[in-house]
């Protein structure tokens, strides 16, 4: 699979309590896809800077991104002319480690070339993360502060790395880590504000009053792990903020691998209450086949069945899954057509079948070609009531990597998407008009200074 929180746990623990990486762990790792040969030697090196008594690092991520739209989201039509632009984000990371003990914060600056003119007058410069680590005993460490939540597959919690803002969270968190078993719980209480009384929460961005997790990976044996998710998110009735509703997600994923082959099953269920006190009953599953042929191509089919509402024969139960603070651009297509729920899909739900086929053809050459088929989970209705067709259109994406050396890396990407009748009535804009998107990306992130102290 792609990044995953196992490997934030993997560098939580490595870097923090003088772990050795197994070989054989990361080998496993890297086979089965839940981490990245990369992430896998970014663990190496942390590891030896870890036997240091103290280190002190500063990295740069630099990432300029071209785009050119028309069709991107949503459907173009006769009047819309193509967009074009560029965005970029500039990010200082500063880590301090010494044994026992790690802070960690970066600071960055995102904008769009040209909107702020020449003369530097905005404030978009921000705090991305900002958290401290310390050692409880050798097997457990806890961060406390503002950080970014990548967990198994970044379904359900993702950085959301794609956009240049990126998703961080603002609470405490619990890792444990043994042989066989890495797991983690994480709890958040947002304010918006110092209050001299109450706890009242209202927050422009729909952000949560309350959220609560537990992760935890497990090996069975040597080719099945297991990962089970548990959250908790709450937010205040908008007429009365004495009311909060509680929200509830529960599910996991099995992984079963054996050599080039990898099969996994991902399934949640949703429950407890929306944001207007309406009854949840919702579920997401997602079966995948990965298969690698020759050592170079490696093909992935799966589908997503995201459950929605009946639009004909409304149900009193809330049946739209809400895939919390995942990332949808990596799963569902390029365009993002379908990043926001219920909205995207007009509390339909979603079935996403989809084929990628991704050929390495050495170390810093890989193109990548992803195909989407998307349906409507339940019946959606039109403006006079018909339901419409459950097949939305098709998605083709193309991506090409080129790393030209340890912290240069060009992403170029294409894409298109063959629209039907009913994505209109779900994205608006005109299905006989071609949509269209690319962009262009190239990524620094060298590290710019790396101070280490021995003692004798």
């Amino acid at each position: 699979m792609l990044k995953v929180g196992l490997s934030i746990l993997s560098v939580a623990f490595v870097t923090n309590l003088n772990a050795q990486t197994p070989v054989d762990f990361t080998e496993t790792l890297v086979q089965k896809e839940i981490t990245t040969q990369q992430e896998v030697d970014s663990l190496v090196k942390l590891e030896k800077v870890n036997v240091q008594n103290k280190s002190f690092v500063i990295g740069l991520n630099f990432r300029p991104r071209a785009e050119f739209r028309d069709g991107y989201r949503t459907l173009p039509n006769d009047t819309t002319q193509p967009a074009f632009f560029v965005s970029n984000r500039s990010r200082l990371l500063f880590t301090f480690q010494s044994k026992g003990f790690l802070f960690h914060t970066s600071i960055q600056d995102v904008r769009v070339w040209g909107a702020e003119g020449q003369f530097s007058t905005g404030t978009n410069l921000g705090i991305y993360e900002a958290y401290v680590e310390p050692s409880l005993n050798k097997n457990l460490v806890v961060r406390i502060g503002r950080q970014k939540l990548d967990i198994d597959n970044n379904r359900l919690f993702s950085s959301a790395d794609w956009s240049q803002f990126s998703r961080a969270h603002e609470g405490v968190r619990l890792f444990y880590n043994s042989e066989k078993l890495l797991t983690d719980v994480m709890g958040a209480f947002s304010q918006a504000k110092e209050n001299v009384f109450e706890t009242d929460f209202t927050s422009p961005t729909n952000n949560y009053k309350v959220m609560a997790f537990h992760h935890l990976t497990y090996k069975i044996t040597q080719h099945i792990d297991i990962m089970t998710i548990n959250v908790v998110d709450g937010y205040e009735q908008k007429t009365n903020p004495d009311v909060m509703y509680l929200r509830a997600t529960s599910g996991g994923r099995l992984i079963f691998s054996r050599k080039n082959f990898v099969i996994t099953t991902a399934a949640y269920y949703q429950y407890g209450n929306d944001v207007s006190g309406t009854e949840i009953d919702a579920f997401y599953v997602q079966p995948e086949i990965k298969y690698k042929w020759f050592g170079k191509l490696t093909s992935t089919l799966g589908a997503e069945i995201q459950s929605g509402d009946n639009a004909e024969n409304p149900d009193k139960m809330y049946n739209s899954f809400v895939p919390l603070f995942g990332v949808a651009h990596r799963f569902m297509g390029n365009m993002d057509y379908f990043t926001s729920f219920p909205k995207d899909t007009k509390n339909g739900g979603l079935i996403n079948l989809y084929l990628f086929l991704n050929y390495q053809f050495n170390k810093k050459l890989s193109i990548r070609v992803d195909g989407h088929l998307f349906y409507s989970q339940n019946k959606v209705v039109d403006a006079k009531g018909d339901v419409i067709d459950p097949y939305l259109g098709f998605e083709n994406d193309l991506s090409i990597k080129y790393k030209f050396n340890e912290y240069t890396t060009l992403d170029v990407g294409f894409s298109y998407l063959l629209a039907e009748k009913s994505m209109e009535i779900l994205k608006g804009g005109n299905s006989d008009n071609p949509a269209l998107w690319s962009m262009c990306m190239i990524t620094f992130k060298p590290e710019l200074f790396n101070f280490k102290t021995t003692s004798k």
